[in-house]
């Protein structure tokens, strides 16, 4: 296990199974398309409440860029999903179609059996995922692994005296709980050098507090910086030392965390699956 998870081409988003992005390992898929519809109604109430609350200055925070992330993921997921959903219930209806016009003794095998599935076989080492299902892929390695990071960072560095209430606690807490949840319920794999595309975003955010400040931006009480720590006029080493720590430490154990779930989640389903022969 570890010496295939460690090969280069795992820096790729390539993966044999598409519908690994759509189904669940454990509901079946209206029950699973039920549940991913309740997190998404649930999270967007809560970005629209906070869009009308606060403004657009909502969107200097890292939290919220990543509670918008976690937004996008679930909407792009559940409509996925909805498609495949969709898909299994117009190919059942046409075999239905098929196996009522068809007369007995007609010979509607259409090929060999054991012919598709040498077929299956030999491709399942090939990449099938498409477009759409390598940008839920990524979308989910930023929202699942970034959401943890908030949730480790915010409690343990940046919490202070903040008004605890639903909508912090639905944004720095529920927002790691959604996606540990899903992690567990779905079939989406996880690589551990997709860490780097989580490194990339926060980095990319750090270079944009950078520009904020330097053009004279505020946060909401009006303080030139947008988090504390950030005050880049007064830009501390210790603080410099704790985001290396976070960033290059706490993020790739974050990372190993989804990855052993994933992990084990597909041991517990191949044993069931092993069980039921």
């Amino acid at each position: 296990m570890c010496r295939e998870e460690f090969r280069l081409r795992n820096f790729k988003f390539w993966h044999p199974e598409h519908r690994e992005f759509t189904d669940s390992r454990w509901l079946s898929l209206p029950v699973f398309v039920a549940y991913r519809l309740i997190v998404t109604v649930y999270n967007l109430a809560w970005l629209f409440y906070n869009i009308h609350v606060f403004g657009v200055k909502l969107f200097i925070f890292l939290t919220n860029w990543t509670y918008l992330i976690l937004n996008i993921y679930f909407v792009y997921a559940t409509t996925l999903s909805c498609i495949a959903l969709y898909r299994d219930y117009k190919k059942q209806r046409e075999t239905v179609v098929v196996e009522i016009e068809l007369r007995p003794g007609d010979d509607h095998r259409g090929g060999s059996t054991n012919g598709a599935t040498d077929l299956e076989t030999a491709d399942r080492k090939k990449d099938a995922l498409q477009f759409q299902h390598k940008l839920l892929w990524f979308i989910y390695v930023i929202s699942a692994t970034g959401s943890l990071w908030i949730t480790a960072g915010y409690w343990s560095v940046l919490v202070e005296s903040d008004t605890i209430d639903a909508n912090n606690i639905t944004k720095h807490a529920l927002n790691s709980v959604f996606m540990l949840i899903d992690t567990c319920l779905s079939s989406i794999p996880v690589h551990l050098f997709h860490s780097l595309y989580v490194l990339l975003y926060f980095l990319i955010y750090i270079a944009f507090s950078v520009f904020y400040w330097l053009l004279g931006g505020t946060n909401n009480e009006g303080q030139p910086y947008i988090y504390r720590l950030l005050n880049y006029s007064e830009f501390k080493a210790t603080t410099g030392v704790l985001l290396a720590v976070f960033l290059l430490l706490v993020l790739p154990v974050l990372q190993f965390i989804f990855f052993s779930i994933t992990k084990l989640r597909d041991y517990l389903y191949r044993k069931r699956v092993n069980g039921m022969k």
